[in-house]
């Protein structure tokens, strides 16, 4: 009697693989990475981590429907969604590439990357064959902002001379005595024809010197070339607590009162925060913070 009923078991478990099927592809049923349909493909409800429905979601259809895989996976949050919801830009990385975004100006692509064909407000676009791959091109943050009239443009046209200020600092005119630079501000070599002689060197006649704790773009140089507004970084084992709104040039950086050993770099003000520039371990942390907050008052009171 076991041996029948063992029998009966079997061959009934058979008979339902027999009739399961994978679901279509991309797609898997509410248990995680389950693609076995069980014998009823309208399970199939949920396209997988990293993949799609590329349609319009009210039309998913279980069973029948498939999902694509992504161009560019999440590495964070990736999971599973049912196909009535599962968009490109909830189940798969669709970011910009930097300093790009569609000519709607979102920073995310909705189908493909070719829709990144804009350069951002404030960022331009420089290539040698002058050819701009939409979404796969960047573009780079102008080194000096317009202050007014600043808008995205199609990465094609988004010159230096378009998108940035490119007027020489005060008093200086380019080698071809044009008070505009073509690609840097380093092209501002002379001296007006007002302002002593015209070969005049701005490091015989004007204070370089960077303020306290900063440093050229290259993170090491401490002597501007042309104008002080070229000192845009803080230095290593040096920091400021002005994340927003601190001007090259005028707003100086801190030193650490505990340097790192390794590691030290030079970085923008952005993130040049005290616990990327500096040493701050374990219990010592809320001690050295007081430290470092007297050391910024007496430092100020000396400048």
């Amino acid at each position: 009697m076991y041996k029948n009923i063992l029998i009966t078991l079997i061959f009934s478990l058979f008979l339902t693989e027999l009739k399961a099927t994978l679901c279509p592809n991309g797609t898997e049923t509410n248990v995680a990475n389950q693609r076995d349909d069980g014998g009823n493909p309208t399970n199939c409800v949920n396209c997988r981590v990293n993949f799609y429905f590329n349609g319009v979601p009210a039309t998913f259809n279980p069973g029948v429907s498939q999902c694509m895989p992504c161009i560019d996976i999440k590495t964070e949050d990736a999971q599973a969604n049912s196909g009535r919801i599962a968009t490109l830009t909830l189940q798969c990385k669709s970011d910009c590439p930097d300093g790009t975004q569609t000519a709607l100006g979102n920073t995310n692509y909705l189908a493909q990357r070719q829709e990144c064909s804009f350069c951002q407000a404030n960022h331009y676009f420089y290539s040698e064959i002058n050819v701009f791959r939409a979404g796969g091109d960047g573009c780079d943050a102008c080194p000096v902002r317009k202050t007014s009239g600043a808008e995205a443009i199609a990465g094609i046209n988004a010159s230096l001379a378009q998108q940035c200020d490119v007027t020489c600092p005060d008093g200086t005119v380019t080698a071809t005595g044009s008070t505009s630079f073509v690609q840097d501000r380093i092209e501002c070599v002379n001296c007006a024809k007002h302002n002593k002689a015209d070969l005049a060197k701005i490091d015989l006649q004007c204070e370089i010197k960077c303020p306290a704790g900063t440093v050229l773009l290259n993170g090491i140089t401490t002597n501007f070339s042309n104008n002080v507004s070229e000192c845009v970084k803080c230095a290593a084992n040096f920091y400021t607590t002005k994340q927003n709104g601190w001007v090259a040039g005028t707003d100086i950086c801190v030193p650490c009162s505990n340097i790192l050993t390794s590691g030290a770099e030079a970085n923008f003000p952005a993130t040049a925060n005290q616990e990327k520039q500096c040493r701050i371990t374990g219990a010592a942390k809320v001690f050295s913070q007081f430290i470092q907050f007297s050391l910024i008052f007496i430092y100020l009171y000396f400048l």
